[in-house]
């Protein structure tokens, strides 16, 4: 009877290790989904400032940050190009449209890799509550 409990307890606490794990997999895919909403916050950013630039016109003086306390003055030569990275350390010279379609795909990978991420968590959630009933039971079947 003793080593009947023992092996329900042990069971009960692979249940708990598991659980865990699933808590602390949520709390990851939680975190890169954050990350990516920067990012994609960002890319949004800079197509705004792409496109105020562009706006404004070429001969226009703009400060340029080049610390957080320090600015440089400089002059709008060209706003109908821009340079891109283009991945892997390489950056291309494209137009403003070329540009800000190329920013319009990135934002779309990182959309569609931050659904597949929701539906991780979904898929973690739900092993989650599963496991969590299993543990209930085992639990109650214990104290019985």
């Amino acid at each position: 009877m003793a080593e009947k409990k023992e092996n329900k307890k042990l069971t009960l606490e692979e249940l708990n290790k598991e659980l865990r794990g699933y808590i602390a997999q949520i709390e990851a895919l939680r975190a890169e989904i954050s990350a990516i909403d920067t990012a994609i916050a960002d890319l949004r950013s800079v197509i705004k400032t792409i496109n105020n630039l562009k706006d404004l016109g070429k001969g226009k003086n703009i400060l340029i940050p080049i610390s957080s306390i320090a600015q440089i003055e400089a002059k709008i030569e060209n706003p109908d190009k821009v340079v891109v990275s283009v991945g892997n350390g390489i950056s291309a010279e494209l137009t403003t449209e070329e540009a800000l379609t190329q920013i319009a795909k990135e934002i779309a990978a990182l959309q569609a890799l931050r659904r597949a991420l929701e539906e991780a968590i979904v898929e973690a959630y739900n092993k989650t509550e599963e496991l969590l009933s299993k543990t209930k039971d085992l639990g109650a079947q214990e104290g019985k």
